[in-house]
């Protein structure tokens, strides 16, 4: 200890980053200071006033690293890269993986779309959002299209469209692509479409009844009576929505609530004085301050891609708030304000916000007490050592041996734990070997599990009782024997003859320490449990395995000269599989969309000099 206080002695003033780490060298905190020697020496002083799960941290603390950065604003940065890269076990990690749908208006083209997007680029387009859910994006969405005659086409049919399509018969489209409107009327449209969006719904109103009006004089009854049915429209949407804010512009209100180490952050969406909805999250705090625990959160939840609003209302001052301001404006390209409210409107959104956080703390807290008493169910039904708080499952996915893959979910508390979920390549197994594979996917992940010391109470296996005895043989060469082992398979069962006979497919539990499978319900909870993790682990297998797929396809074809993006989606679309496009005639790729005789004759001369290759797994079927 005497030489970690000589060290933490000799620390620069300087800013930047500071790493606890353990006897192992296994880091347990970064942390970032203005002034690296006060701030990590303020751990060590005297223990009044701190948290037990500080002192905990701090009694485990064998050696500092330091990293020194030119300024506070690059310490922010690195120690945000550094907190990913690492996932240390005492910081704030916010588990959302996900970014949030918004509508992107392409204002930048010359007839711009809507369409819906999950990241943010530094372009010329109008973002707006993040909508709480895809399905209340996707009502908005129908609804501008049904107010508003703005085109639904992506921009590669937009291009090579030769006559209208069906929106434009129906009246829901000014048919750009093939010169049916001019642009300034187009753009009229889409300045419609932007002033909704943005809340402007009083303006946008006044505008429209003075249109109708003019159409009415002009004796255009037609145009008038359809901007009047818009008008009503808009007026209905304007009836349902909760306006809580008299301030139009965008901000996130981020309510708080700590209870027992446990921190509840709710942002609440506000846009254009309309409340859109929030989204709540919970985190650990790890004993550290209020303040710090926000700042992390801030940090993390406003990566690049993000929505970044004009102003974030929070309910303490953070220590790194002005640069914070500084480097979302600097991602946003635009003035964003953090502040905290004391008074008057903005202060109502706040404690609104912080409400939501302490009812979602509860749920959480409720559906964590069902999910503990349904894992606790499951051990004592399957028989298990201990209480299966953290789950691991596994699945094969491939075409008759070919790109095969492997894939590994985890659940903790019953929930997915998405920053833990792996894939497997298989490397040493040729052909249709699903126990060989399973044995490589399993061997590789506790392998390295075991250096790492970083097991699960329960593993998870698609399959059946060949499936554990794979996993057996594995535990056994690993030397691994606290951890329990179940599979998952559907079966075939015979029922009595008559009507409600016949044969039908039912979940079987096997269990490496029992003869027979275990009896669960069709409706048993403890099956649904079991069947969602399987599933999830299939999905996630499934998804992979098709995007190796794809790009397997995809590089064939892109090394054609000749051959872009657009005849490559074209050729699949029209002969249906590599193989198929392999097998065509000249003739046939000649009749393709988009396809002429010298693109053809490259296309039929390319696949005929690889014709003794073997054809593309892809158009096999399972």
């Amino acid at each position: 200890m005497k030489a970690l206080d000589q060290k933490i002695e000799h620390l620069p003033t300087s800013p930047g980053v500071y790493l606890f780490k353990d006897h192992k060298g296994t880091i347990l905190y970064v942390g970032k200071a203005g002034n690296l020697r006060h701030r990590v020496s303020s751990y060590f002083q005297k223990p009044t006033g701190k948290d037990t799960k500080t002192l905990t941290m701090i009694e485990k603390v064998a050696d500092v690293g330091t990293i020194v950065t030119d300024t506070e604003k690059e310490a922010l940065i690195l120690e945000n890269h550094l907190i990913k890269e690492h996932r240390p076990r005492y910081n704030v990690k916010l588990r959302d993986d996900k970014s949030y749908p918004c509508l992107r208006l392409s204002v930048e083209d010359e007839f711009p779309t809507l369409t819906i997007v999950r990241r943010i680029k530094k372009d010329d387009s109008l973002y707006f959002g993040p909508y709480p859910s895809a399905t209340s994006l996707k009502e908005t969405l129908r609804l501008v299209r049904r107010l508003f005659p703005i085109r639904t086409c992506l921009d590669t049919k937009f291009s090579h469209r030769l006559r209208p399509c069906i929106n434009y018969e129906m009246g829901r489209c000014l048919g750009p692509c093939c010169g049916k409107v001019e642009k300034t009327r187009y753009q009229g449209v889409v300045q419609q479409v932007r002033m909704f969006l943005e809340g402007k719904n009083e303006d946008l109103i006044e505008r429209l009844k003075k249109k109708m009006e003019q159409e009415s004089e002009q004796l255009h009854f037609e145009a008038a009576a359809k901007i009047r049915d818009q008008i009503q429209h808009i007026e209905r949407v304007i009836e349902k929505q909760k306006i809580v804010s008299r301030d139009f512009s965008d901000q996130d209100v981020i309510g708080f609530y700590l209870q027992d180490h446990r921190v509840a952050i709710h942002p609440l969406f506000v846009r254009g004085g309309r409340l859109l909805g929030g989204k709540g999250f919970v985190l650990s705090s790890s004993g550290l301050p209020d303040e710090e625990v926000l700042s992390s959160f801030l940090v993390q939840y406003y990566r690049e891609g993000r929505f970044i609003p004009d102003r974030v209302l929070i309910p303490k001052r953070i220590p790194e708030q002005t640069l914070l301001e500084e480097q979302l404006t600097e991602v946003k390209g635009k003035r964003v304000r953090i502040f905290v409210p004391v008074k008057g409107e903005r202060k109502h959104l706040l404690q609104m916000a912080c409400e939501n956080a302490k009812q979602f703390l509860f749920k959480e807290d409720a559906l964590g007490k069902d999910e503990e008493r349904l894992l606790e169910a499951l051990k004592e039904k399957l028989r298990l050592r201990k209480v299966p708080r953290r789950i691991e499952a596994f699945d094969i996915s491939n075409l008759q041996g070919e790109l095969a893959v492997g894939s590994m979910v985890s659940f903790e508390g019953g929930r997915p734990a998405r920053e833990r979920y792996r894939h497997f390549r298989i490397r040493t197994v040729e052909g249709s070997d699903d126990y060989g594979m399973m044995y490589e996917v399993l061997l590789r992940r506790y392998q390295r599990a075991v250096e790492e010391e970083d097991l699960p109470d329960l593993v998870i296996l698609d399959g059946g009782r060949g499936h554990l005895n794979v996993a057996q043989q594995v535990f056994q060469e690993l030397g691994i024997k606290e951890i329990d082992l179940i599979s998952l398979a559907k079966e075939r069962t015979v029922r009595g003859s008559g009507p409600s006979g016949g044969q039908r497919m039912e979940e079987k539990v096997f269990h490496p320490q029992f003869k027979e499978p275990f009896p669960l319900g069709r409706d048993s909870p403890l099956l649904h449990l079991l069947d969602r993790i399987r599933d999830e682990a299939h999905r996630f297998a499934i998804t992979y395995h098709k995007k190796l797929r794809k790009k397997t396809i995809g590089s064939a074809l892109a090394d054609i000269p000749g051959i872009g993006k657009t005849r490559q989606r074209e050729l699949l679309r029209h002969f249906g599989s590599l193989d198929k496009i392999r097998q065509a005639s000249l003739e046939a790729l000649e009749k393709a969309p988009k396809m002429n005789r010298k693109l053809a004759l490259a296309v039929h001369s390319f696949f005929l000099k690889g014709q003794d290759e073997p054809l593309d797994p892809t158009s096999r079927k399972d």
